[in-house]
């Protein structure tokens, strides 16, 4: 039986724009306005404005107007279409009457609710920092809608018209702004994002421009293209055929023994800094799962990294003049060569407070992009690289990842983007942050990492898992460097993977100076297929996303 090294080098993967939510809102609306031909006093097929029932109304918020009810000279043209509030980031938004939610999630980039009452208005809550609710929820009054992004736009719908909002508060007379495009109660969440639009328009000063609509079609478009070549199965076929050859011709030296036990135990000034993923915070994340005693580091000399800058705390202790900050999730979803900065930042601090040290960096996921980042930084600083060991990444999308790709493409949707952004949301993901696009393949920070190749004097091992359902196996390969694929599969494999008994002696040979375990053929066979099946099925559901409006 053969032996092979698990390694791989995968052909550049495709590229793409990011989405751009208002002009494919914008021009939804607009080819809804297109199509409804006036009959009469109010377009054909628009349902006459309902009578208001006896349902009391009151503000949605406690603080004052500073804009009133503006109605815009033309239906999509600049104005006031409901009461800005002068609220603060993060103040408590109500509802102002019993009813049923109707829309909650992102239209043109921003977050809005929208609650149908008994008495046939639709209030619309926009421009929020969170939503707190979900469509079909029943609310009462004065319940917890989200909290405002800055100044709350309350908006009232009644029918086919806009209303002034204060005039459901028994303040004003209503003042009504018929349109030639509405969408009637009890519609869908996509429809009534199409509706929520004008508001998002307005507050940018009308429709966006030609260029705009240009870099949405072209970003649309290359999405398609991408997905098309990617998607061919000879394409496929051929990828998946040259790493088969790569792995079973060109297998390279490997290590066919156990792995060294506690391989830097030996070394004193050894540290490790540790970088967490995606979504994770400074007191929960994947990477808390390296076994650093078994590799045989000194706990007080085990730094993870904050992304909000310096070390999170409980860690580094034999370093105490290093700045302690604690982190949450939004910080793992910035500017990805900020946090390299600041992790450049944190290396260069523990090397000047210790002049012996050697750094080993061991990041998961979205960490090691921003592990390698670092070095490179370090080294336009002149730091020697004789003190930096041995760089690990474990699940890191080096080539992009595909679910990114997929997601710049649901990015081009109204209804099926709102959707998952939803979703995402409830698990603490803001799918509009900027690292998203600097994951997708093709991104500029992608092309330049995978133009940089390994960091220059620092060894860089990339450990994948074979079933890895968020970074497929094969984006996580760097040419020159050495890739491990360990047999570890299943829904959890991304982060599992971290302190899986396969990826800890893989490690361990790493920081030894050893090569990649040994596999079977049989093996490295099931890590290419595995892996290629994981990115074509994600790309899949990519594709298919662009079919919807």
């Amino acid at each position: 039986m053969g032996l092979v090294r698990r390694r791989a080098v995968r052909p550049p993967g495709r590229g793409g724009g990011p989405g751009r939510r208002a002009v494919l809102a914008a021009l939804l609306a607009a080819g809804a306005v297109a199509a409804a031909a006036p009959a009469g006093p109010a377009a054909a097929g628009t349902r006459a404005p309902a009578e208001p029932g006896p349902v009391v109304h009151t503000p949605p918020v406690d603080a004052p107007i500073v804009d009133p009810f503006r109605p815009p000279p033309g239906p999509y043209g600049p104005g006031n279409r409901g009461l800005e509030y002068g609220t603060e980031r993060g103040d408590v938004v109500r509802a102002s009457a019993d009813g049923t939610v109707s829309f909650a999630g992102p239209v043109a980039g921003s977050l809005h609710v929208t609650v149908l009452h008994a008495d046939g208005v639709r209030t619309s809550y926009s421009f929020l920092a969170t939503v707190e609710v979900a469509v079909g929820q029943r609310v009462r009054q004065g319940d917890r809608l989200g909290t405002a992004g800055g100044r709350l736009h309350f908006g009232a719908r009644l029918g086919d018209a806009y209303v002034d909002p204060a005039a459901l508060f028994g303040t004003t007379t209503t003042d009504v702004e018929l349109l030639p495009f509405e969408v009637p109660p009890g519609s869908d969440p996509a429809a009534e994002a199409r509706a929520l639009v004008l508001l998002a328009l307005a507050e940018g000063g009308g429709l966006p421009g030609l260029p705009d609509v240009v870099d949405w079609l072209r970003d649309r478009a290359g999405a398609g293209v991408g997905y098309v070549a990617e998607l061919n199965p000879w394409v496929r076929g051929l990828e998946m055929g040259l790493d088969l050859a790569d792995r079973l011709l060109s297998p390279g030296p490997c290590s066919d023994g156990p792995p060294p036990v506690a391989p830097v135990a030996g070394e004193p000034r050894r540290v490790a800094v540790t970088v967490g993923g995606l979504g994770s915070t400074s007191t929960s994340a994947a990477i808390d799962d390296l076994r650093v005693d078994e590799l045989g580091y000194d706990p007080d000399r085990v730094v993870r990294f904050s992304y909000a800058g310096g070390r999170t705390p409980g860690t580094g202790r034999a370093f105490p003049e290093l700045a302690t900050t604690s982190y949450r999730s939004a910080h793992t979803q910035g500017d990805v060569t900020v946090a390299a900065d600041r992790l450049a930042d944190l290396i260069e601090q523990v090397l000047a407070a210790d002049p012996e040290a050697v750094v080993d960096v061991h990041a998961h996921s979205l960490g090691g992009l921003v592990a390698r980042l670092a070095v490179m930084e370090l080294a336009d600083r002149g730091v020697d690289p004789a003190r930096l060991g041995t760089l690990v990444t474990l699940g890191t999308p080096h080539r992009g990842a595909d679910l990114a790709t997929a997601l710049r493409a649901v990015d081009t949707t109204v209804a099926l983007d709102a959707a998952v952004d939803l979703a995402a949301r409830r698990v603490g993901l803001d799918l509009d942050a900027i690292v998203f696009d600097q994951l997708a393949e093709g991104s500029e920070v992608v092309r330049r990492l995978r133009h940089a190749g390994p960091p220059p004097g620092v060894d860089l091992v990339s450990i994948a898992a074979r079933g890895d359902l968020t970074v497929a196996a094969p984006q996580t390969e760097v040419s020159g460097a050495a890739n491990v694929t360990v047999p570890l599969a299943g829904p959890s494999a991304h982060g599992d993977l971290v302190g899986s008994d396969e990826a800890t002696a893989e490690v361990a040979r790493a920081l030894a100076g050893q090569p990649p375990g040994c596999e079977p053929w049989h093996d490295a066979v099931a890590d290419v297929v595995g892996g290629h099946a994981v990115s074509y099925v994600t790309d899949q559901l990519g594709a298919l996303s662009l079919a919807a409006p």
